[in-house]
């Protein structure tokens, strides 16, 4: 890849802080109170939905315990929100996907609370990836402290991302994206399971479900191949 202009590295910057406004990180915790992990996902507002849906990875997924980490920080601490009730699909092999919707009565109350809260949706269909494109990526925050760069862009001190990601293979439920640098160890990764991976308008096509350092490959379950509305939502939970 040859070397980024200004207007480039300017227009990477927008991508990634477009992509962390609707990026969030989800803890979850066990009956006892403890912290059992964290992983990433994103709210999904059609336009005939009122209160939006939250996607995320299934893959160690509980059904209750889950929430969602908002930048505002209340007494030292990281102020989160009721994830709600999860559904989750998942196999080892090509199934990994899990939604909830987020409580209503909740969700307005908090709204109402914290007029800082930011919790952007994102309200577009979901786009099928093509094959040899370069212009994928993702971005979520790992750590709610931000910092200033020599550019004078505000950033935070450690997010988790990716950019420049190519299509190499698509099946049924799976894309597969080659990195465009080498593989940053699974450290860095960690927790970054249902971020969604985006082009570089921001149309979402899947989110991001694991990776391979042996072959520098993202595995990322697509969206654009089911059906998710109220409707259907309502429906898988009440089954």
């Amino acid at each position: 890849m040859s070397k980024l202009t200004k207007r480039q590295k300017e227009n990477l910057h927008q991508l990634v802080d477009h992509l962390t406004k609707f990026t969030f990180r989800i803890s979850k915790w066990n009956e006892e109170g403890k912290l059992t992990g964290r992983c990433s996902g994103f709210l999904y507002q059609p336009s005939n939905l009122q209160i939006p849906i939250v996607i995320t990875a299934g893959h160690g997924m509980p059904e209750k315990g889950a929430f969602i980490e908002t930048r505002i920080r209340k007494d030292g601490k990281t102020f989160m929100m009721n994830a709600g009730e999860f559904k989750v699909w998942y196999n080892h092999e090509d199934i990994d996907f899990a939604f909830s919707l987020l409580p209503a009565h909740l969700y307005r109350e908090e709204i109402e609370k914290f007029s800082g809260i930011d919790l952007s949706c994102y309200t577009h269909d979901f786009i099928k990836a093509k094959k040899g494109d370069e212009g994928y990526g993702f971005a979520v925050i790992n750590n709610y402290e931000f910092i200033k760069d020599g550019n004078g862009f505000v950033l935070p001190t450690y997010c988790c991302h990716e950019l420049f990601l190519e299509l190499v293979e698509q099946d049924e439920h799976i894309n597969y994206f080659k990195l465009a640098r080498k593989f940053q160890g699974h450290e860095y990764y960690e927790g970054a399971s249902g971020s969604p991976i985006a082009d570089q308008e921001g149309a979402i096509t899947s989110i991001l479900i694991g990776g391979d350092e042996k072959t520098g490959l993202l595995r990322a379950f697509r969206l654009d191949n089911i059906e998710l509305s109220l409707n259907t939502c309502l429906k898988a939970i009440h089954l």
